[in-house]
């Protein structure tokens, strides 16, 4: 197999560049990442996810993936926009039932969308715990400030991307709910103690792990196990492993983040040699608080012109060895349409929240 470079890479704009293609030529990436500067229309998507696939090093179908997590953070919304995750949180303290009905409703839906328009893997589910003081970077992100209760909706969330056609990926490991500064912008240091971590923030993780595919890293530092950020930290990634008995693939959070020092591509190195086995390499400049907005034409100019190591022999053999779910029918999604409007209908949280189907 040829050279295959260990990123899920972000894209400049609604079709590729010639700077892009030749970049894809010379060694193609694990993945694509999608922002709101690729996403324009529903056949503009779908063309370019068909150009991607002429750079799909494991076989035709490549893996395109989207941050979709409901509420702001919802690329793709061609078929609706559905609620953030914590109003499902907020649902289940009084219908649990109905809660976690609607939670896999909702995550089928938004894997359903991605589906639809040829992406295929969904960043989620989040699996953060809340605190009164979880930075709004996280925010109503997270469905909840108890550990069990975000164990028990994520794992719906989780069925229901697969039912909806999609791979995803549990972040942000080992616990980002505790940050109260933006990592896009600086570092998190979290000082609890290590029991206090394994209590809350990695009692999530630990619960999930052994069943998933993929982590993604937090850029935090959490000064009780290390001094350096979780992406770089060989003790926090192994912990993942093996406390965790997690057997899947770490990727990097998007490099580009202002929490890791470093310039670009030392970045993606420092993240691989710490443990991670890819990076994510977005290439959004940040502005206005709104990552994923512009196209970082400095960076990518560095990816292009500097080495990096290729994907290890075990991460391509698990990457050829993933199998997308089937998409699902369009009866299937009218009919889990029809069924979360009827539950929304009668949602205590309704008001608070935004369903738009």
């Amino acid at each position: 197999m040829a050279h295959i470079r260990p990123l899920l890479l972000g894209l400049d704009g609604f079709r590729l560049t010639a700077n892009e293609k030749a970049f894809l030529r010379e060694a193609p990436p694990v993945g694509f990442l999608l922002f709101a500067r690729n996403v324009d229309t529903p056949d503009q998507t779908r063309a370019l996810c068909e150009e991607l696939a002429e750079f799909s090093p494991f076989g035709k179908t490549p893996f395109i993936a989207v941050d979709q997590e409901g509420g702001r953070v919802q690329r793709v919304k061609f078929g609706g926009k559905l609620p953030a995750p914590r109003a499902f949180g907020d649902w289940y303290q009084t219908h649990p039932a109905e809660a976690l009905e609607a939670t896999r409703l909702s995550a089928f839906l938004l894997a359903a969308q991605l589906r639809d328009v040829g992406a295929n893997w969904l960043m989620g589910p989040l699996i953060d715990v809340g605190t009164p003081t979880t930075h709004t970077i996280i925010g109503n992100r997270t469905f909840s400030e108890d550990a069990a209760t975000v164990v028990t909706l994520a794992t719906e969330y989780a069925k229901g991307i697969e039912q909806g056609g999609c791979l995803r990926c549990l972040k942000h490991a080992p616990g980002h709910g505790r940050a109260v500064v933006d990592s896009h912008y600086e570092l998190p240091i979290v000082t609890a103690t290590r029991e206090e971590l394994e209590a809350q923030d990695f009692a999530t993780f630990k619960a999930m792990a052994p069943q998933e595919d993929f982590l993604m890293t937090a850029h935090i530092r959490f000064t009780a196990i290390d001094d350096k950020p979780a992406t770089y930290s060989p003790e926090i990634l192994n912990m993942m492993r093996s406390d965790w008995n997690f057997n899947g693939l770490i990727m990097a959070d998007d490099v580009g983040m202002k929490a890791l020092p470093g310039n670009y591509v030392d970045r993606v190195r420092t993240s691989l040699a710490a443990g991670c086995d890819f990076a994510i390499t977005a290439l959004s400049v940040l502005k206005h608080g709104m990552a994923g907005t512009f196209f970082d034409e400095e960076s990518f100019a560095a990816l292009c012109r500097e080495e990096l190591p290729a994907l290890d022999e075990k991460s391509t053999a698990f990457f050829a060895s993933r199998r997308i779910p089937a998409a699902p029918s369009a009866e299937d999604v009218a009919n889990a349409r029809e069924r979360l409007a009827q539950l929304w209908a009668d949602a205590p949280v309704r008001m608070s929240y935004s369903l738009e189907l």
